[in-house]
């Protein structure tokens, strides 16, 4: 799905230079960053260098722009994580309307108003180009701004910050590729682009197919991922009695009762098998945790601190994680794969495809952690992330 998203998003960048309010004034842009007339630069007489080196500043305070944008979304991006799913739903709903917006079969008289600044310059230089690229692009509003305003739903619901900026990149040099190329072969290209102003009306149309396509394509997932969460929760409310048994743990063992820890058999990012019953006469740190999670990602390096000190001990003390590839808003294990290995962490994760597991412990909430002892019974069950301190008393109390 991500590799689908950047395609559209690359699309959408190409159809915002199509766009009514671009295309047409081209000439004029282009005119203004190689300080010539649009008869100067229709004959050729301008200097290439010249306007190549402005057209690259004046991008640059476009994608500048863009990024902005981009970045007062992701300071919002906690909230964005927690409700995801809901903002994926609302935000398809929009963009399929602002697709009907773009096609002309809705009209606004709000997303009709274009404001632009005024720039006054007697010779552009890359400072003012980039300063001309910077402001216009502000102004693009009533040809780029459903497209524009697409990306970025896409990029405050994306798994990561990384993603997240890739693809409003993607849409970028989409936008912005266009402008340079035409810079280099203005005089070859010139024709062209006057015959891609005849079919405007198309194009509006085809960019507002793209824009209803993007936008049915994250209404369905996140209709999908409130579905896949709500299976979840109803698996959760009528778990097995031995589920049960491990959620209120405490109570039976108060009672004298053992619940032993449900075996299973998955393999970790280095393609390593790991059978739970294998590790019996070992102590068990057993946490299921989501990419997608802060207070998992804020809980991790505690658990690799804690890795790397048993593991140098010869302790017998094992860190175990459990993350769910494709489970609601997880993504696949090669996803799970970079994260773990641009977070730099070491210690083994076992992948639960679908959330198997996840079902049979009966986890409701990420992270949650068990601490199963070396006779394959579980001690404690803690739900919620844990501190340093903490993970090491519940795994020192559990020998």
């Amino acid at each position: 799905m991500e590799k689908l998203n950047l395609v559209v998003v690359f699309i959408e960048g190409l159809l915002s230079f199509l766009s009514p309010c671009i295309l047409p004034i081209l000439p004029i842009y282009l005119s203004m960053l190689s300080n010539s007339s649009i008869e100067n630069l229709n004959n050729g007489s301008f200097t290439k260098s010249s306007l190549f080196r402005n057209t690259l500043f004046f991008t640059l305070g476009i994608s500048t722009t863009f990024f902005i944008l981009g970045s007062s979304l992701n300071v919002l991006s906690s909230f964005f994580n927690t409700n995801k799913d809901l903002i994926m739903i609302i935000g398809g709903i929009i963009i399929i309307f602002m697709g009907l917006f773009y096609m002309g079969i809705i009209k606004s008289n709000i997303l009709n108003q274009e404001k632009r600044f005024q720039t006054k310059s007697k010779s552009m230089n890359p400072v003012t180009s980039f300063i001309l690229g910077f402001t216009f692009s502000f102004g693009w509003t009533p040809c780029i701004g459903p497209i524009l305003a697409s990306v970025m739903i896409m990029s405050s619901s994306a798994d990561n910050p990384s993603t997240s900026y890739l693809l409003i990149g993607v849409y970028t040099i989409g936008f912005i590729l266009p402008f340079i190329l035409v810079s280099l072969f203005y005089n070859k290209l010139i024709k062209s682009i006057d015959k891609i102003k005849i079919y405007m009306d198309k194009i509006k149309k085809i960019g507002g197919i793209v824009l209803i396509v993007s936008g049915l394509v994250m209404l369905v997932n996140g209709i999908g991922n409130r579905v896949e969460l709500s299976k979840m929760q109803n698996n959760n409310n009528n778990k097995t009695e031995n589920n049960q048994s491990i959620t209120n743990n405490e109570e039976e063992q108060a009672d004298g009762e053992k619940i032993e820890a449900i075996d299973f058999t998955l393999y970790d990012q280095y393609g390593k098998e790991h059978k739970l019953s294998d590790y019996k006469g070992k102590t068990i740190f057993l946490n299921f945790w989501a990419t997608w999670c802060p207070p998992c990602r804020e809980e991790m390096p505690h658990m690799e601190e804690l890795y790397k000190e048993y593991n140098k001990n010869n302790d017998d003390v094992v860190i175990l994680g459990v993350a769910s590839p494709n489970l609601g808003n997880e993504g696949d294990q090669g996803h799970i794969e970079k994260f773990l290995k641009d977070e730099g962490h070491t210690f083994p994760v076992v992948f639960d495809e679908g959330g198997s597991l996840v079902y049979q412990y009966g986890i409701s909430a990420f992270p949650t952690t068990f601490i199963i002892d070396k006779e394959g019974y579980i001690t404690q069950y803690i739900p919620g992330a844990m501190n340093k301190e903490t993970m090491k008393y519940v795994i020192e109390s559990g020998k």
